[in-house]
Order: structure tokens, then C-alpha cells, then sequence
């Protein structure tokens, strides 16, 4: 009787496929990894640091002018009324949406006035979800945030304290 070769036999292929899956799952998690980078890690902390800084000097800035006001998002239209402080120098807004985890998810938008004093402006559909407001004028002066969950049925109040 001759012996079988070792490739004929059902051990040695038993014994070699649970390390061949767990190299297979290794490569295919570490190419995931690689693919996939996280969207909020930022190179350079140093200007970034500095940014934010002059981020704060803005909304002190919408502080000392005592900017108060109430946002409006309907499905298509985008709303936004002063109720208090100096706007005697606000030609148009920019309204900023930053998802809290998607970045794909921001949007900008374009706010001009209307007759009844309102700012307004259509908007496309966006994604439902958690997102953080900016609102500021087009020269960038001063700057107002809110944190807001679309989409919502109810008018939003706007005030210059720093959340």
C-alpha cells in the first residue's frame, strides 16, 4: 500500500483554513482602515488652534451687538428674523450646516432680505440628522451658532451665547 500525498488528505486543509481566514480578515480590515479615514482630524492643531480664537472674537462681537433673532427651516425654505440688536449694516446672511458626523452632509446657504424684514432662501432637500448652525453676514463680522435636529416643525431661537 502506498501512501496518499499530504494534498489528498482532509487534515492538513482543515488545519490550514482557519490561519488562511484569519490572514484574509486581516488584509481585508487593514484595507478597510486605510480607506476609510476619519473626516474631523485636522493636520495643523497649531492654526487650527488659531482659528478658533478668532471664531470666539466673533461671537463676542454678535454679544456686543445683541444680536437675537429666530430661524425657520421649512422643507424647501429657509427663514431668519431679527428680533433685537443692530442690524442696520446687514445686507445678506450665510447660514452654515455642519452634520455632527457626516461630512458629506454640509450645506451652505445664501439668505437675502425680503420686504417683511426677513432673510430668506430656498433650500434643496438635505439629510435628516443633528447639525450645528452658524449664522453669519457676508463680510464675516460677527457670528451666532445653534445646534438643531432636522428636520423640525417649530421656529429655532437664535442668541449670541456661545453653546
Amino acid at each position: 500500500m502506498t501512501p496518499t500525498p499530504w494534498y489528498k488528505n482532509f487534515w492538513p486543509w482543515f488545519l490550514i483554513f482557519f490561519p488562511l481566514v484569519a490572514i484574509i480578515g486581516c488584509i481585508s480590515l487593514f484595507i478597510t482602515a486605510i480607506g476609510n479615514g476619519p473626516d474631523m482630524v485636522v493636520d495643523d492643531y497649531y492654526k487650527k488652534g488659531k482659528a478658533i480664537n478668532l471664531e470666539l472674537s466673533k461671537f463676542d462681537k454678535a454679544k456686543a451687538l445683541y444680536l437675537h433673532g429666530e430661524l425657520l427651516i421649512e422643507a424647501d425654505k429657509v427663514s431668519f428674523k431679527f428680533n433685537k440688536g443692530d442690524t442696520s449694516n446687514i445686507h445678506s446672511l450665510k447660514l452654515s450646516f455642519y452634520h455632527r458626523t457626516i461630512k458629506a452632509h454640509d450645506f451652505n446657504i445664501h439668505l437675502t432680505p425680503n420686504a417683511n424684514g426677513e432673510f430668506t432662501a430656498i433650500v434643496e432637500p438635505y439629510s435628516d440628522g443633528t447639525y450645528t448652525v452658524f449664522i453669519e453676514p457676508t463680510n464675516g463680522s460677527w457670528k451666532l451658532k445653534e445646534n438643531i435636529t432636522l428636520p423640525t416643525e417649530q421656529s429655532i431661537a437664535i442668541s449670541p451665547e456661545y453653546k
